[in-house]
């Protein structure tokens, strides 16, 4: 489906945030504290957004504090395609360098105003659950 004829397009609001962790035959669900953030999805096949999680210090004082923003927060863009019930987009520029030059697949449901995302289940990739698989759940409220 061409972009200008999707109903995700528009500017979202983030109001909800839940990561849920598969690790060998264990799903651990939790939900992320005090979501922000913006979905922008353009007639023109661009999406961009940014979304921040937890309590998140005005100043680092420390590599530890550093360390604590870039891991809370989230924001990549890049061209999108609709797939059915999926938004597939290839990013050209990530906070995350591994995403970038590759495809994100979204699964996505709208119900009035909201907009439910579920990610594609992607490894942690590192520390001690390395081998898990984490989905993101993310619930976008449209802007008026």
């Amino acid at each position: 489906m061409a972009a200008q004829q999707t109903p995700l397009v528009g500017s979202w609001r983030l109001i909800s945030a839940q990561s849920s962790i598969a690790d060998g035959g264990k799903i651990q669900v939790s939900l992320m504290q005090n979501p922000k953030g913006y979905l922008i999805l353009t007639p023109q096949g661009r999406m961009m957004t940014v979304a921040t999680f937890g309590d998140r210090k005005k100043i680092y004082a420390s590599q530890d504090d550093f360390r604590q923003l870039l891991t809370t927060m989230t924001a990549y863009t890049g061209r999108y395609r609709i797939e059915g019930s999926d938004f597939v987009t290839m990013v050209d520029v990530s906070w995350y360098e591994v995403w970038t030059g590759t495809e994100q697949r979204r699964h996505y449901k709208i119900e009035g105003d909201k907009l439910t995302i579920v990610s594609a289940p992607q490894p942690v990739g590192a520390g001690p659950q390395a081998n898990a698989m984490v989905t993101v759940t993310l619930v976008w409220e449209r802007e008026n």
